[in-house]
């Protein structure tokens, strides 16, 4: 900034006319500093003369002067300070320069000054770039005279600047090789300034890139009529004037819009691009929010509006409420460092958000329905906890909040709960794996499982209608093998082994249940009773039954044979 107001900006005020440096601060005549040099061309060492020499002290004080023929200058009564020297050669093809043979005003070597008179401040002033064109109306073609041309670099700081003559033309010379846009400024009331290439603010221009001692010609702009928008801001409540200010923003046209002030009765006229905006009214008066045209809090909500060149747009105006707010608290069941957000929404759009780490918050809003979320985020990684006013999980279950102008609604508070941080070493859970997803009814079925409490025994069932089948006991790491036979009274179908610790189903696998083809037969590929886990399974087989049922017959075929052998002797 201060390269642009001690450089550029002396040049272009000096340039365009605009102001007289006088020869030194007038408080500063009865100090008897002094700083003196001469200025000379670097390729050929001739004088220089009406370079406009500048020094800026670091307490404030500021003195100029211009060389003479011989290109020779003095800064007199300057009081004891550090000094940055400029030489400005304003009107040529030399590049501007700060003491000591530097182009950057941080690399500036100061001059010291005190109870005496230093010199041999010189420089030697290299020849620079230089950019030509003209400047005309755009509905006539007529030249415009008096036109300020500025060079401002990447920084948007005025590197040079010049204005144009009566035919409309400038040359602008002196210019370090670099980037530029190049802005043509008119005082002109029927006439907009505009960034070479018809474009209207510094981020759209077209930049022009020189390099050392280049020619550049044909950089011409033609300035065209603006549109006008007007109107007036006042207070909803009483309609009287306020003291504000108006901003258009750009939708379709990139517009460097500064904001314009009202006048005393509250009214404002400015002259903005043809194209399509948004209009946003705004004061400083305590009480009083901003809006958007038309009677709009949301930039979202805001009427857009367009003119065409040479139209104005008359009644844009804004009556502001006063403001209306909404307050509370957040507290987290955690003392875990966080940062707390607090979030207003309006019709699915964010309005505004609050940091809340202290525990408290506030919002000032227009009128208008809000929905509030709060949430806390953790430093160390544990999950986000967000809620909606009252409690609600998604903001479809969130209260919604009505504001009217000047309401104050205190009281919405958030109470966050952080969820109990899960077992760094979660037990297993228990899982049964079967040796096939079928079994015929009256075979046996292998059984293994994992994730089971080590040295427990487990009671095993078929189900739908419980069968008790055995048990099975689990090893040191939780894992269980065996063998189970299913009876052979089991119904062919869908059914569940389930595993149980008491009368706690543990683990279950879905096991399909084949009609049994002989009642009495182990089936082929049979493991037995006891499996493979070492561990003898009780099982819930009917071959017991079978044979208990046998010997009966014989005994009772037994018994009707020695009865008929008496009857007979």
């Amino acid at each position: 900034m201060m390269r642009a107001v001690l450089g550029g900006a002396v040049a272009f005020a000096l340039a365009l006319g605009g102001a007289t440096a006088a020869s030194a601060d007038d408080t500063l005549a009865a100090d008897p500093g002094s700083i003196s040099g001469a200025v000379t061309r670097d390729d050929d060492g001739s004088a220089v003369a009406g370079v406009t020499v500048t020094a800026s002290g670091a307490g404030g004080a500021w003195a100029t002067a211009v060389t003479d023929d011989n290109g020779a200058y003095t800064l007199g009564s300057l009081a004891a300070d550090s000094y940055i020297v400029t030489f400005i050669p304003e009107g040529s093809d030399l590049k501007r320069e700060y003491w000591e043979n530097t182009f950057d005003y941080a690399a500036a070597t100061a001059v010291v000054v005190g109870a005496t008179a230093v010199s041999g401040v010189d420089a030697a002033l290299a020849a620079g770039a230089s950019i030509t064109g003209t400047v005309t109306r755009e509905d006539d073609g007529a030249p415009l005279e008096n036109v300020g041309v500025q060079a401002l670099d990447e920084r948007n700081e005025i590197v040079g600047a010049t204005q144009t003559d009566a035919a409309g033309d400038y040359s602008l010379g002196g210019l370090p090789a670099g980037t530029y846009r190049i802005r043509f400024g008119t005082d002109a009331p029927d006439l907009l300034s505009e960034f070479w290439n018809d474009a209207y603010s510094f981020g759209a221009a077209t930049p022009v890139t020189l390099t050392e001692q280049q020619a550049l010609e044909g950089i011409d702009a033609s300035l065209s009529e603006p549109a006008y928008v007007s109107g007036t801001i006042t207070r909803s409540d009483d309609g009287t004037p306020v003291d504000g200010f108006v901003n258009l923003d750009g939708v379709d046209v990139q517009f460097d819009s500064d904001f314009i002030h009202t006048q005393s009765d509250g009214s404002y006229r400015t002259a903005v691009p043809p194209g399509t905006y948004r209009v946003l009214f705004r004061t400083f008066t305590p009480g009083l929010i901003l809006e958007y045209w038309k009677d709009a809090g949301l930039w979202d909500n805001a009427t857009l509006l367009t003119v065409a060149a040479g139209e104005e747009a008359s009644g844009i105006s804004a009556a502001l409420d006063r403001s209306s707010q909404i307050s509370g608290t957040v507290t987290v069941d955690s003392d875990k460092e966080r940062t707390v957000v607090v979030e207003a929404w309006s019709d699915g759009v964010q309005v505004d958000n609050i940091t809340a780490n202290t525990g408290a918050y506030s919002f000032v809003l227009p009128k208008g329905s809000y929905i509030l979320q709060a949430t806390a985020t953790f430093a160390d990684g544990t999950p986000p906890v967000t809620q909606f006013y009252k409690g609600g999980a998604t903001a479809e279950e969130a209260t919604s909040i009505p504001l009217s102008p000047g309401d104050d609604v205190p009281g919405i508070d958030f109470a966050l709960t952080v969820d109990a941080e899960p077992d760094p070493d979660p037990e297993p859970e228990a899982a049964i794996t079967l040796a096939s997803g079928s079994v015929e009814a009256g075979n046996d079925i292998a059984v293994s499982g994992t994730g089971f409490s080590p040295g427990e025994r487990y009671a095993f069932e078929l189900r739908s209608d419980p069968i008790a089948l055995g048990t099975l006991t689990a090893d040191a790491s939780g894992v269980l093998k065996g063998s189970f036979r299913i009876p052979a009274r089991v119904p062919a179908g869908a059914h569940t082994l389930v595993a149980l610790s008491g009368t706690t189903v543990v683990a279950t696998v879905a096991l399909q249940v084949t009609a049994a083809g002989d009642v009495g037969g182990a089936g082929s590929g049979s493991l037995g009773a006891g499996g493979t886990g070492g561990a003898l399974a009780n099982t819930g087989s009917d071959a017991p039954v079978a044979a208990a049922m046998a010997a009966l017959v014989l005994l009772l075929a037994g018994l009707t044979l020695v009865r008929r052998r008496r009857v007979m002797s």
